[in-house]
């Protein structure tokens, strides 16, 4: 299985979601996610993320907090 870095994450709504491309396709999915949410284009991001997770090129992330415990 391929590492995704934290650079191929895209947060929205609360929610982070990794993008699991290639790499050079990662960053252009990454590049139109932040232009659509430039754009104001909220539909196409929720369409992406939708279409995304359904055919397995997207999946949610938890994070993970790091907070002290103290």
């Amino acid at each position: 299985m391929k590492k995704i870095s934290e650079e191929y994450r895209y947060t929205f709504g609360g929610k982070t979601y990794e993008i699991r491309e290639e790499p050079q396709r990662a960053k252009q999915l990454l590049r139109d996610f932040l232009h659509c949410q430039k754009t104001k284009d909220w539909i196409t991001i929720k369409n992406r993320i939708t279409n995304g997770t359904m055919f397995g090129w997207l999946r949610e992330v938890e994070v993970e907090d790091k907070k002290e415990f103290w």
